[in-house]
């Protein structure tokens, strides 16, 4: 298979590390927890011992013909010990496990603040989406480390309490025979180690294979890619992508199995080893009569219970290593350095803004090239600015180093002189009202998608205001429910879904009820119609009145409002002016232009001589 990783991984933090973390955790969010399994642990151990005498008293007890009355009096004290503990055992487990979901759900909400919190570089790059994907798995299962690593913690001290109890009663039998239980059963544990080791090792090569069949699932059930895969016929191709994709994901299961059953071998022939010659040598003792029956009864029990404690501890040990393992994914993805600031920042200007890039200069994760190359110009306050050229220019990517969801890899971007990282992210992304190519709706009513806020805090007079001007209120004003109508068909049963022009819409009315002092416009006429655009473009210096504004646009006709165009090619400006001068250089813009209008003239052409 392509791409795997041979190269050993080292985990960041120590198991010691990792419990610190972990008890810390819990410590600071639910002590009680930590009380109820302190309580637990000894009442684990304290059973089985007191089931292992209970035996050795009744045949002891027969052995020496003692009475009825007697033989009832053991039998009804130690099962009433046992049916007490039992009970407060059942009792403290409900309250761990209901407690853990609580620590779990909090470390899911670490995740989804880190997700909503990060860098947008960190969760766009394929590294930062693999850290968070091995986040999830930890988070997001009932079975994940993050609430199993309690009952892990609880059965390992109280596996240690009965190894220690059953070692001292072990010697009195034979020292030897505790000596081979302890050794093939450490011997055992390093065998347990090793595929928790493998299984770190390699996870990086199918956790990428996890988010592919998961991006397939999702995308071939949603409700919005429904129309294109039946009309395209799109089924075949998604299930042999499927299919494809999963084979490759069960070559690393077959390789998983084959470590998992190598290491289950070993195992197996030690535990022969081990089991085999400790019951043995009590038979032995038995058969020589110099042992008696209640003790053999007591000794079988204390073997078979010395190897459950010990492979116990063992498989604790391995289980709280591969929780390590699992929660150095999960530290790892809360570690992932933002270089945004987010401290104390100076405060935003109150106008609107000036722009200034020095030299920036922008190279994405894992590529060789820049794709913005030592860009340098500036835009001035209140001015409307036009970023053209084709596809994979950089445009996009210019736009979001303004919106500083990118940090230039070098150079500098300064508003009214201030360079971006003096400010804090949080107040800087407020400046930006900005619609972006891809747009997304919540499953709430169409107010509180423009608004972006809680219904008391709408203000339904802006709210209006702010719809009309983006060309949407006729569309809403037909809805029974009007801005109360609950958008998104595929969550709710009889809600609204919009055209990709309306959404388009939805979207500029969102950024300008937002207000920020920077409009940034990414193809915002992408889904309407001609008509629409043509009004949108007649209202645009309404729209962005008083604000500093970036257009993006591949109709280069559309840029003729603006103070200035950038003509953008390869990750440079090549051109740069008004529209009339850059007609008039006869450069690239004009060249793209005159193609563009030749079609406009020729599809006319074509009308008038129908």
């Amino acid at each position: 298979m392509e791409n795997i990783k041979t190269k050993t991984k080292k985990p960041p933090y120590s198991l010691l590390a990792n419990m610190k973390f972990i008890f810390g955790n819990i410590w600071k969010w639910d002590k009680s927890l930590l009380i109820y399994c302190a309580a637990r642990t000894p009442i684990i151990a304290v059973l089985p011992l007191l089931g292992l005498y209970m035996s050795k008293f009744v045949v002891e007890a027969v052995e020496k013909s003692a009475s009825i009355a007697v033989l009832s009096a053991y039998i009804l004290i130690i099962s009433g010990c046992l049916l007490l503990l039992n009970l407060l055992n059942n009792d403290l487990n409900a309250k761990i496990q209901f407690r853990q979901y609580f620590i779990r759900f909090k470390y899911i909400t670490m995740v989804n603040d880190k997700m909503m919190d990060a860098d947008y570089e960190n969760i766009e790059n394929p590294d930062g989406q693999t850290k968070q994907q091995k986040a999830y798995n930890n988070v997001y299962s009932d079975t994940g480390s993050s609430q199993a690593v309690m009952n892990i913690g609880v059965n390992f001290v109280s596996n240690i309490i009965g190894l220690i109890s059953y070692s001292a009663l072990l010697f009195t039998l034979n020292p030897i025979i505790f000596v081979l239980l302890f050794a093939t059963t450490i011997a055992n544990y390093y065998f347990l180690k090793l595929h928790s080791r493998w299984d770190y090792k390699n996870r990086d090569n199918w956790v990428p294979i996890d988010r592919k069949l998961y991006y397939i699932n999702s995308k071939s059930g949603d409700f919005e890619q429904a129309k294109d895969i039946r009309l395209y016929g799109m089924t075949q191709w998604f299930k042999s992508l499927f299919d494809k994709i999963l084979g490759e994901r069960k070559k690393w299961y077959v390789k998983a199995e084959r470590t998992g059953c190598a290491v289950d071998v070993g195992s197996g022939i030690l535990n022969l080893v081990r089991d085999g010659g400790a019951y043995a040598y009590l038979i032995y003792r038995m058969i020589s009569h110099n042992l008696p029956v209640s003790d053999f009864v007591l000794y079988f029990g204390i073997i078979a219970g010395f190897s459950g404690w010990l492979l116990g501890v063992v498989n604790n040990m391995n289980a709280l290593n591969s929780t390590s393992l699992n929660f150095c994914d999960l530290r790892e993805f809360f570690d992932m350095p933002d270089k945004s600031n987010r401290g104390e920042g100076i405060p935003i200007p109150a106008e609107t803004s000036a722009i200034n890039f020095k030299n920036v200069c922008y190279k994405y994760a894992g590529s060789e090239n820049d794709t913005i190359k030592n860009i340098s110009f500036e835009i001035k306050k209140g001015e409307k600015i036009a970023l053209v050229g084709l596809n994979g220019a950089g445009k996009t990517t210019l736009v979001k180093l303004i919106c500083g969801l990118y940090s230039p890899t070098e150079g500098e971007i300064l508003i009214n002189g201030v360079p971006t990282n003096k400010f804090n992210i949080e107040d800087y992304y407020t400046m930006f009202s900005a619609v972006f190519q891809d747009i997304h709706l919540l499953p709430v009513s169409i107010a509180k998608n423009v608004a972006l806020c809680n219904e008391e805090e709408i203000d339904y007079t802006k709210l209006e205001d702010k719809v009309k001007l983006a060309g949407l209120y006729e569309k809403i004003d037909q809805l029974p429910d009007g801005y109360n109508s609950i958008l998104m068909k595929s969550v709710h049963e009889n809600a609204t879904d919009l055209s990709g022009g309306e959404k388009q819409k939805l979207a500029l009315a969102r950024a300008l009820y937002k207000d920020g002092s920077i409009i940034v416009l990414d193809e915002p006429t992408a889904a309407l119609d001609p008509i629409a655009e043509n009004q949108m473009y007649l209202k645009y210096k309404e729209l962005t009145a008083g604000r500093t504004s970036v257009f993006i646009s591949h109709r280069l006709s559309s840029t003729r409002f603006c103070d200035r165009i950038f003509y953008i090619e390869n990750g440079e400006i090549t051109e740069l002016g008004t529209h009339d001068e850059l007609i008039a250089k006869n450069g690239r813009y004009a060249e793209i232009f005159n193609i563009q209008s030749h079609y406009y003239r020729e599809a006319v052409n074509d009308v008038d001589n129908v």
